[in-house]
């Protein structure tokens, strides 16, 4: 370990962007890497969810724009002063031993202009932050994209969003608000759309009976036998709604039976 290491060390130092993406790779002075988001304003050190697929994303790390930077300062022969050394060399000495300094030392004026060079091509027209219903707006939109249960709690459920980047737009008090909100209008549209399921579901079964030519003496066990694997027989989950549509359905048959017989009597 570096004895000699300190706070300043731990500072960005380079960034470059990531093409394609809202992301830029940063490093750090001790050669740490992490991603900065300009549009969200998040920082992470993990790889975010959207970068996981990118074959180029190894390449940019490895290749940091600082350390060229430093290679090529180094390297003699890439020098601008390697012509003027044997005219002379205590002032190439001088002006290189100057030049490698600043490149080395992350504290100093010439690295903090780096830095914030570095930093202004990533977040060039990005600086604001994004205001509070905007926040609001990406938070809930990341509760329903990661599957969110309105039925649970919010500590249950915490583990589905703690590692996505838009956890972190709000603060704790916020994400719980939101939540709670998000809670109490998700039940009501779910309770809405199994209601309408349920109901497209039970029309699907009735065209089922109509297609299936059963009697008025046919019971429920010989239909569900025939046309149980049915998908439209499937849909309707409860065997209590199936037995019901089904008796509905029987019932109608032995009341157009009925009024037929009685037709049939007057015309007698």
């Amino acid at each position: 370990m570096d004895i000699d290491s300190s706070p300043k060390d731990k500072r960005p130092v380079a960034s470059t962007p990531v093409p394609g993406s809202p992301w830029c790779v940063v490093w750090t002075g001790d050669d740490r890497v992490f991603f900065f988001n300009p549009t969200m304003q998040l920082s992470v050190w993990d790889k975010p969810v959207d970068l996981k697929d990118r074959g180029d994303l190894n390449k940019i790390i490895e290749d940091p724009p600082h350390k060229r930077k430093k290679d090529l300062s180094e390297d003699g022969s890439n020098s601008p002063f390697a012509d003027y050394e044997d005219e002379d060399d205590e002032e190439g000495d001088h002006i290189s031993k100057s030049k490698r300094n600043k490149l080395e030392d992350p504290s100093s004026n010439s690295a903090s202009a780096s830095e914030e060079q570095n930093t202004e091509s990533c977040t060039a027209s990005t600086q604001m932050v994004l205001p509070l219903e905007l926040r609001i707006t990406h938070f809930r939109d990341m509760l329903l994209e990661r599957g969110v249960s309105a039925f649970s709690t919010w500590e249950k459920e915490l583990h589905k969003i703690v590692f996505d980047p838009r956890y972190l737009l709000l603060g704790p008090e916020e994400r719980k608000q939101v939540f709670d909100q998000f809670a109490k209008a998700r039940i009501k549209e779910e309770h809405k759309e199994r209601k309408n399921k349920l109901q497209q579901a039970k029309e699907q079964f009735r065209k089922l009976l109509e297609e299936s030519k059963i009697t008025s003496k046919s019971t429920f066990k010989e239909f569900s036998e025939k046309y149980g694997r049915d998908p439209r027989f499937k849909r309707v989950p409860k065997q209590k709604d199936q037995e019901l549509l089904f008796s509905q359905f029987v019932s109608g048959l032995k009341k157009r039976d009925k009024e037929n017989r009685m037709r049939l009597r007057k015309m007698r």
